[in-house]
């Protein structure tokens, strides 16, 4: 009987166990399920794009032109900030106006710094002469001073003489001969002997100690108009003006009238005789 009475109760410690066993297992599982998750989520960075104003070019443009605000306009576009691309582009007027083309450019292209050069450089000055043509230096005075700070390269200079009548005793007679300039400031005259000519390069000189030139300017000129120009400057004054034509003249020698290629231009005074500051023009 007492037998009987500890198999029982074995029994039952083995039933309480295994429901125990049971129970803790099941709670397990509820905690698990009710505990809250974390997951990480990697976030990518945001790609904003940066508006910028480029360069655009207008019109087909040949190579070797010197550009002006008629080749080219600005737009805005957008850009990856982080592209390498972004500073190829031409964003503002200083970076292209009076340069020149080292290629042949489609209308609509956005312009790039390797597609012009600046007239500053060598490539510039190469690329600017026309075939045949020339570079021809002159040395300019203190006078000349208003040239170096007001032109720029591609723009268009006038070349003129002064001259005067002067009566020279000779060995039988008084001479009537033409001086450049004549000592008489009053009986001074001038003459266009070469128009519309472009201006490829300005220097300023950097030497102070040569106060009687304060730098160079080359222009264009061709075979033609440098043995005129170089012939006259042996004995007379020449001077250079901005020009009054608004277009490159290719021979500048073949555009003067009939009036003003003969010597001289004419028998009147430079001066008005009754207004002194009052100077007549070609």
């Amino acid at each position: 009987m007492k037998d009987k009475k500890l198999i029982v109760l074995y029994v039952l410690m083995l039933i309480v166990g295994i429901a125990l066993l049971f129970t803790k297992s099941t709670s397990e599982e509820k905690s698990s399920q009710n505990i809250p998750v974390q997951v990480t989520v990697k976030q990518e960075p945001k790609n904003e794009m940066e508006q910028i104003t480029i360069a655009v070019a207008k019109r087909d443009i040949p190579q070797r032109t010197i550009l002006t605000t008629d080749d080219y306009f600005f737009k805005t576009i957008e850009i990856n900030p982080n592209s390498a691309d972004k500073a190829k582009y031409i964003t503002n007027a200083k970076q292209i106006h009076a340069y020149v083309t080292r290629n042949n450019i489609v209308s609509g292209t956005l312009l790039e710094h390797d597609f012009i050069a600046s007239p500053s450089s060598q490539d510039f000055i190469l690329l600017s002469l026309k075939p045949g043509n020339f570079m021809y230096p002159f040395k300019l005075s203190q006078a000349d001073s208003y040239l170096i700070k007001n032109l720029h390269s591609g723009d268009l200079v006038d070349l003129y003489v002064f001259y005067g009548e002067e009566t020279v005793a000779g060995r039988n007679n008084k001479e009537n001969k033409y001086v450049s300039p004549s000592r008489d400031f009053i009986s001074n005259r001038m003459k266009p002997i070469i128009v519309g000519k472009r201006v490829l390069l300005l220097e300023s000189n950097t030497d102070k100690s040569t106060d009687y030139n304060i730098g160079k300017i080359q222009l264009e000129l061709t075979n033609q108009e440098i043995k005129l120009v170089s012939t006259l400057m042996t004995n007379a004054q020449i001077f250079m003006y901005p020009s009054v034509f608004s277009g490159n003249v290719q021979d500048g020698l073949q555009l003067l009238s009939d009036k003003e290629k003969d010597w001289p231009l004419s028998n009147k005074d430079i001066f008005s005789p009754t207004q002194i500051n009052r100077l007549r023009g070609n």
